[in-house]
């Protein structure tokens, strides 16, 4: 019984402490549109290395690139920390799922969707667009649902029925040159540039939204938490920390400011 008694116990502490050595998961999703650089392994090693020795716990990379598969694992809790393009999947996990916004990526505070139209088009306003045919990224990517969202605020009724989605946001101009679409949506600020440049207008943008989110889940102890904000919003002041980020096309990241966060929730409807 004794004997039974101690390999019980023993089995148990080794039990604990395995739990307690396995890898936090740092989950990625960096958005459809604009991806290069190199596997995301290699580019994010110098970030994961930080994190594991500021939190003495390895940290591992798990890219999730169905937005609907990530918003899933965010749902069930299976990630540490995220790092997310698509903000309406960040602001809903940090509404209902048990994150914390930490930060977000600067240079990228102001996305917004900018409605371009050819330069002789009737359509004026946003109001005109009732019926017209439109060409939109992804119908699930951040940059629709900021449309679709505006839209829904001027009471268009299921304006998802009148989208011609298409995976890139570069190919949007095309279909509005070839008149596959009445007006066309991008939230790259270098495709809205480009078409005013060769003639093209803007019809309207939403108000912006800060999109790039790194999240923390609140499972992690408040300390841990605050040092990763930390280690994030000091990258800068480092050669290791600027290194990180340009391996991942970053310049920095900004605090998470609630007050606009919990504003574009709303307006969104999350």
């Amino acid at each position: 019984m004794k004997l039974a008694s101690f390999l019980a116990i023993t089995l148990l502490a080794a039990g604990i402490n395995s739990a307690a050595a396995q890898d936090l998961v740092l989950a990625i999703n960096e958005g459809v549109t604009y991806q290069d650089g190199g596997p995301a392994s290699e580019r994010y090693k110098p970030l994961l290395q930080l994190l594991s020795k500021e939190l003495k716990q390895n940290i591992k990379l798990q890219t999730v690139d169905k937005y609907a598969v990530f918003e899933k694992g965010l749902a069930e809790g299976k990630y540490d920390l995220a790092f997310i393009h698509p903000a309406h999947i960040g602001l809903l996990a940090v509404k209902k799922n048990g994150y914390e916004g930490l930060v977000t990526a600067k240079g990228y505070t102001d996305y917004r969707a900018r409605v371009l139209v050819p330069q002789a088009s009737p359509l004026k306003t946003l109001q005109d667009l009732r019926g017209k045919k439109i060409g939109v990224p992804s119908v699930e990517s951040i940059t629709t649902v900021m449309f679709t969202a505006n839209l829904n605020e001027l009471r268009f009724t299921n304006p998802e029925k009148t989208y011609t989605p298409t995976r890139y946001q570069d190919a949007v101009p095309f279909m509005i040159d070839n008149g596959f679409v009445d007006a066309g949506v991008t939230g790259s600020a270098g495709v809205a540039k480009a078409w005013t440049a060769k003639g093209g207008r803007i019809l309207a943008e939403t108000k912006p939204i800060a999109i790039k989110q790194f999240l923390a889940s609140k499972k992690l102890s408040e300390s841990d938490r605050e040092k990763v904000k930390t280690l994030l919003l000091t990258l800068p002041d480092s050669e290791a920390g600027r290194t990180a980020l340009s391996r991942i096309g970053m310049t920095g990241f900004v605090p998470w400011n609630t007050a606009v966060m919990d504003e574009a929730t709303a307006r969104l409807g999350l």
